[in-house]
């Protein structure tokens, strides 16, 4: 993985897990939950590039 593709999947993992304990202290369980999946999905498309 490259650097550029590596600080911005750091960036997205900073910001998803703020957003997500925002909104768990809001009282908003399922918005907080559905950000991972949408990192999980973020990691293998910067991954299939590699191939």
């Amino acid at each position: 993985m490259n650097r550029p593709i590596a600080i911005l999947l750091l960036a997205l993992i900073i910001v998803g897990m703020l957003f997500s304990t925002f909104a768990l202290f809001q009282g908003k369980f399922v918005e907080a939950l559905l950000v991972y999946p949408l990192l999980v999905f973020a990691y293998v498309f910067s991954r299939r590039g590699k191939k």
